[in-house]
């Protein structure tokens, strides 16, 4: 079994302040509006324990049986600045990946800079899924800041 190690980057600029931005992520009800499937899914379980230590999961059934479950940890939050989480994703009860994701929120003047970093460890997929990982993960950003700015998200493509 080959590894595949990637990192990439999302940078976005808000028209929110950085206690918006942060307040997104801190609940399981804001991030639910912004943090979902891109299609129909059955929720199996959907928790939120945001602090160090704390734990958030995601776990559905899309509509083609493929079950996927998202598992995080906090490692590090300091309000309005930033979030660390490490993730593994599974699907079909095989772990697809473990990753080290760093949100920054930084400050500028009446908006918000957004750094969106996450280091990963891909075991099947290679670089197509990387890839895959990087356009889901900039939809679910680019929704975010669609909220965040009163604004209708995408549909995923």
């Amino acid at each position: 079994m080959t590894v595949t190690n990637a990192t990439f980057v999302i940078e976005r600029q808000l028209s929110a302040a950085p206690s918006q931005v942060f307040a997104a992520y801190k609940s399981l009800e804001a991030k639910t509006a912004w943090f979902k499937t891109p299609s129909d899914a059955e929720i199996l379980a959907r928790d939120l324990d945001f602090r160090v230590g704390g734990k958030e999961r995601f776990h559905a059934r899309w509509p083609s049986g493929l079950v996927t479950d998202f598992q995080a940890t906090y490692h590090d939050i300091v309000e309005n600045e930033r979030i660390v989480l490490v993730y593994d994703l599974l699907h079909g009860g095989e772990k697809l990946s473990v990753s080290l994701q760093t949100i920054e929120i930084r400050a500028r003047g009446s908006e918000t800079m957004l750094i969106h970093t996450e280091q990963g460890s891909y075991f099947s997929g290679g670089m197509e899924a990387v890839q895959g990982r990087e356009h889901g993960t900039t939809w679910h950003v680019d929704n975010l800041v669609a909220i965040l700015e009163g604004r209708e998200t995408r549909a995923f493509a």
